[in-house]
């Protein structure tokens, strides 16, 4: 069984192709489902900077696998993006799944965001019947890892999430934001991180507006915002100085020729818009429309640049912690290649214990049921005994090649072409 990933991010590809690749909530259970029905199991992590599968299986061409998968998934040609991407396999992806926990393979260094989506992904894997044990091990060490990560060292100090981020963009950009009305659009986990942000910076007039109007009004209560009916997007936009979006949308939900009417009814007051969604939630050609200020989110690595000398310091106890973790890894896939090879041995063993108590017994004639029970438990515990220093010096070795030290203990123990899969007791 081969782990194997295929990704896409912030540094490798640019928005506009990380969008047409990007799962919104609604197609990420379909993608799990037509991807673990590909092998064995199936894990998808998209976030604004990325969009990584993770695959367990059994494949000849993993790479092609998913390169495929990506493809009819996602109506794209692999032409468009296979050059743009990168492909991992067993030790190498799960350290890579466990820099992107930690922050550490993050536009913005130490940022925090991305574990709660990690988790979020991991969960939404679960509910669609894709993790198995290999999955079930190595998703559990990430998060263990980006928790040790943040408590351990100082890269998270003066991180910013991409939320906050695009507040410090709006700092640089217009100077003091005290005064400025600020739109919110969108009001999920970016929402409410933009939205606190903007409060950090004293903004005191800050909208917000969601598809779902519970879900803006959820965010108006926990953070001084006034919510706004969806449906009075333009008028908003129109009464805004700020506008930073990040819907999960899977379509622009801002086009041209809307904001270009709302730029007209503004008397050739400027509009600031951050669209830090990926898919894009402005339309791109509005930054051609005079007095719209647009940037995205791949727009942002300026502004993240504060503190980063501190916490390019710390990446290195970080990826110390990270090593850790993928030498756990590596030790329990190899240990694991061993254990079908532990089972059929304890197996055999059993099976010649019974057939040569059987063969006893019948020649004792009658005992007692608890005479017999006696015998049971003794016979049993020898060979428990027995196979417990080969089984434990299996394992201790078990640091290398797994499936080579497997092949030689079937061989050793007779137990050639014996296929079981029984766990050790």
């Amino acid at each position: 069984m081969t782990l194997a990933l295929l990704g896409l991010n912030h540094r490798s590809a640019p928005v506009e192709l990380r969008e047409r690749l990007a799962f919104t909530d609604e197609s990420l259970p379909r993608g799990l489902q037509s991807l673990v029905a590909r092998g064995d199991e199936a894990y998808i992590l998209n976030t604004c900077n990325r969009t990584e599968v993770y695959f367990v299986a059994d494949s000849p061409e993993p790479r092609r696998e998913l390169v495929d998968f990506l493809a009819n998934s996602r109506g794209l040609p692999a032409a468009d993006f296979e050059a743009h991407s990168y492909f991992l396999v067993d030790d190498d992806a799960a350290r890579h799944l466990c820099q992107v926990a930690s922050g550490l393979d993050s536009m913005v260094l130490g940022e925090d965001q991305i574990l709660g989506q990690v988790r979020g992904a991991f969960q939404a894997a679960q509910n669609a019947r894709a993790i198995g044990p290999v999955l079930g091990r190595l998703l559990p060490l990430a998060l263990e890892v980006g928790k040790r990560v943040r408590t351990e060292t100082k890269i998270g100090r003066g991180a910013l999430s991409p939320s906050s981020v695009a507040v410090r963009l709006a700092q640089q950009t217009l100077g003091d934001l005290h005064a400025c009305s600020v739109l919110v659009i969108g009001a999920g986990d970016a929402g409410k991180a933009t939205a606190r942000s903007l409060v950090q910076a004293g903004v005191e007039r800050i909208f917000v507006t969601n598809r779902t109007p519970p879900r803006a009004d959820l965010l108006s209560a926990a953070v001084p915002a006034v919510p706004l009916p969806y449906e009075a997007l333009d008028d908003a936009l129109r009464q805004a100085d700020i506008a930073i979006s990040c819907t999960s949308a899977s379509e622009h939900i801002i086009s041209a020729a809307d904001l270009g009417v709302v730029m007209a009814g503004r008397r050739e007051r400027p509009l600031l818009c951050i669209d830090i969604a990926v898919p894009r939630d402005f339309d791109p050609d509005t930054a051609r429309i005079p007095g719209v200020h647009l940037y995205n989110i791949d727009d942002l690595e300026e502004a993240s640049a504060e503190n980063r000398e501190v916490r390019v310091r710390e990446a290195a106890a970080a990826e110390a912690i990270v090593d850790e973790a993928v030498e756990e890894y590596r030790a329990w896939r190899e240990t694991r290649a061993l254990e079908p090879t532990i089972g059929a041995l304890y197996e055999r063993a059993d099976a010649i214990r019974r057939a040569e108590m059987e063969r006893t017994l019948n020649r004792l004639g009658s005992l007692r049921p608890e005479d017999r029970k006696l015998i049971e438990l003794m016979t049993g515990s020898i060979v428990k005994r027995l196979l417990h220093g080969p089984v434990s010096a299996l394992r201790d070795r078990a640091d290398g090649d797994g499936a080579e030290l497997a092949r030689l203990a079937r061989e050793l123990f007779g137990l050639a072409g014996d296929e079981t899969t029984t766990s050790p007791r």
